[in-house]
């Protein structure tokens, strides 16, 4: 697959630092093996360029989208493994449900700022866009899945900074156990902190996956 021809609109280094920033993402396939690497690479490029991307920007965000999704997907898959400890199904879960979250929250922003950009073209040349039938098409912004958030200030909303917290768990769970028994960083520090914002996330959530780490944290240690 010549990759830098699926988005021939963009330039040829752009489309391949995504695609190798895309790719270098993704889970590994099942079984792990060359030809199922080459067809899970192949997909994810061509669910990226099914969302259209007009430019760099929407290029990443389009990677981002894809990398969520085939996270969440491989957690199904981890979740319904044989023979395992309940906590962990729930652990696999709780990350699928924290990743395609991400996924779709940055889906929506990308047919957001996609519908902004198609309203300002069409405004810019209507006569052309008419005649290529452009007012036949809905280009409304899609509505946000919340009410838009206030201007911004500190500390983030509550339901950004719990997903967040899902997903740092999600990623550095012995971290995240650590923080959470603690009640807060420990004190022999030895690795970056996380904004006391998230600290405080991490230790008064209550989200399936975080719950998973006390009931982890509880299990009596096995010589």
């Amino acid at each position: 697959m010549q990759i830098t021809q699926t988005l021939p609109h963009l330039p040829p280094a752009v489309v391949f630092h995504t695609f190798q920033a895309l790719t270098a993402a993704l889970p590994p396939p099942v079984p792990d093996n060359p030809a199922e690497r080459v067809s899970r690479d192949e997909s994810a490029i061509a669910a990226v360029a099914a969302l259209y991307p007009a430019d760099a920007f929407e290029a990443r965000l389009a990677a981002r989208i894809v990398a969520a999704d085939a996270h969440a997907m491989d957690c199904l898959r981890l979740a319904i493994q044989p023979g395992q400890d309940p906590v962990d199904v729930r652990r696999n879960r709780a990350q699928a449900n924290s990743m395609m979250r991400q996924s779709q929250s940055a889906l929506h922003a990308l047919q957001r700022r996609q519908a902004a950009r198609e309203k300002a073209e069409a405004a810019l040349h209507p006569a052309a866009m008419e005649r290529a039938g452009y007012y036949f098409r809905d280009v409304s912004v899609p509505a946000p899945d919340e009410a838009p958030p206030p201007a911004p200030a500190d500390p983030p909303p509550a339901a950004d900074i719990a997903a967040e917290a899902d997903q740092y768990a999600a990623i550095y769970p012995d971290r995240a156990a650590r923080i959470r028994a603690n009640r807060g960083l420990p004190q022999k520090l030895d690795f970056g902190p996380p904004s006391p914002e998230l600290v405080h996330a991490i230790v008064t959530g209550s989200s399936p996956i975080l719950r998973a780490l006390d009931a982890q944290a509880r299990r009596p240690a096995t010589a």
